[in-house]
């Protein structure tokens, strides 16, 4: 199951979940769970992703989330966007300790099973990393690729 959800936030944050989305069917138990969840959520949009997981995307408090519910209708987590400036302090210092002089390019809070997690994509020289932290600061994950320019 950790797998699964790791999998689940990993396709997300690439963002090729868009490219494969097509509009979700009208489950009503998956609904209801959201509407108990996220009370107030505006600009709601369900879509279907592959083997049967439905991504709902919606603003809440002014802020664009994502949502994600198994086949069977079980809740399975949410991402958020984020300000680098919105990141724990603990988060904050390690990426800039680590990655001095490097930009900034995406944000986002993880939040699911396993605890709330940040991905921080940013860019240094001529290359791209993506890294995971969790909310003590440590890295738990890094992916490094060339930029090809």
């Amino acid at each position: 199951m950790k797998n699964l959800i790791v999998t689940v936030s990993l396709v997300c944050i690439a963002g090729i979940t868009q490219a494969f989305a097509h509009p979700a069917g009208n489950d009503p138990v998956k609904k209801q769970e959201f509407a108990k969840k996220f009370a107030g959520a505006e600009n709601v949009k369900w879509i279907s992703l592959a083997d049967g997981y439905e991504k709902v995307a919606f603003t809440l408090g002014g802020t664009r989330a994502e949502a994600y519910f198994n086949s069977d209708g079980e809740f399975l987590g949410t991402v958020r966007n984020m300000l680098y400036t919105q990141l724990p302090l603990l988060v904050m210092q390690t990426v800039s300790n680590r990655f001095t002089d490097a930009t900034i390019i995406e944000v986002r809070e993880i939040n699911n099973s396993e605890g709330t997690n940040y991905r921080v994509i940013l860019e240094h020289k001529d290359k791209k990393y993506n890294v995971r932290l969790n909310t003590l600061g440590e890295i738990t994950e890094q992916q490094k690729e060339k930029i090809k320019k």
